[in-house]
């Protein structure tokens, strides 16, 4: 078997990359084990050097192992999307590193060690369709979808992430800030299997696989990766002064909890939703990367992913 090791150099502004280099062929060549590394070139590379190394192994077990974010890892999920007998591991050295989150009884997901005597674990995965950046493409997202004001402060941050000295949770508590200032809504029809949700003006639309985003923001602790469901979270549009009360606790996790949070807040636990925007388009954040995207239906698919869970010490 070969441990293939995709590696984004631009992921965490480039730092610690050499280092994570000489830590993957120490570990490897000292365990004994068979590996590769990739080093991506742009954005989608990863994607479609994933697709055409599992197209080349033909049935043959592998494991890959996403280097980066939560987009990189995104992308080797996709590119191996699919193909029997690959497990895909990650190793966070992106700014968010949300989807990590979701298992804290793994081992150091930072140890190439542990990476390497990781175990597989059957994980669910979003499947999405739909019109995306202009063509009708079919998808797979392993977090979480966000809509209108978290998907505006990722893109935000993303902005700020790229300025001197502002680091992954630092951007994201400045994005909010600017975003909150605007609190622009968004106009959304939600329906699950003919059934209308909501059809106008939203702050936040979230389509959860696993409890976390914006690097480390606890907002769907209900929502599990192997469930076989995905849970929307859908936050009506509020005055300024009940979301900054909200917001803290939202942040935390422990806003399901509040008086009349039922008045500002719909949680479901679904298998299939459709979204459609009142205007022609909208901005889709999918485990951290922005899309723009038309009518775009969501479907869970149980078990579809074998994902690496490193072992403890």
């Amino acid at each position: 078997m070969i441990n293939y090791f995709f590696v984004n150099p631009a992921a965490g502004q480039g730092k610690g990359i050499e280092r994570l280099i000489t830590d993957i062929k120490t570990s490897a060549e000292a365990l004994n084990m068979q590996y590769e590394i990739y080093i991506t070139k742009a954005t989608a590379d990863g994607e479609t050097a994933a697709r055409n190394i599992a197209q080349q192994l033909k049935g043959k077990q592998a494991r890959f192992y996403s280097c980066g974010g939560d987009g990189t890892l995104n992308e080797i999920l996709n590119g191996a999307a699919g193909f029997e007998n690959i497990s895909v591991g990650c190793i966070p050295i992106g700014t968010g590193n949300d989807f990590v989150r979701n298992f804290p009884e793994a081992g150091d997901f930072h140890s190439i060690r542990a990476q390497l005597l990781a175990e597989p674990r059957p994980i669910d995965l979003i499947r999405y369709a739909g019109v995306i950046n202009g063509s009708y493409q079919q998808r797979y997202c392993a977090n979480m979808f966000n809509i209108g004001f978290d998907c505006n402060v990722v893109e935000l941050a993303g902005r700020l992430k790229k300025k001197p000295f502002i680091a992954g949770p630092a951007a994201y508590l400045l994005a909010v800030l600017g975003i909150f200032l605007q609190k622009k809504v968004i106009r959304l029809r939600v329906e699950e299997r003919g059934q209308v949700l909501k059809d106008g003006e939203v702050l936040l639309c979230a389509i959860a696989n696993g409890a976390y985003c914006g690097g480390g923001m606890f907002t769907s602790p209900q929502s599990s990766v192997d469930d076989g469901k995905f849970d929307l979270n859908l936050i009506r549009d509020v005055s300024r002064v009940t979301f900054v009360k909200l917001f803290p606790k939202y942040k935390a996790g422990s806003h399901l909890g509040l008086t009349g949070i039922d008045d500002i807040l719909t949680v479901k636990r679904c298998t299939s939703l459709m979204l459609t925007p009142k205007e022609k388009n909208f901005f889709l954040c999918v485990d951290g990367e922005i899309a723009l995207a038309e009518k775009i239906e969501f479907t869970i698919v149980p078990g579809a992913l074998s994902f690496l869970l490193p072992v403890k010490p």
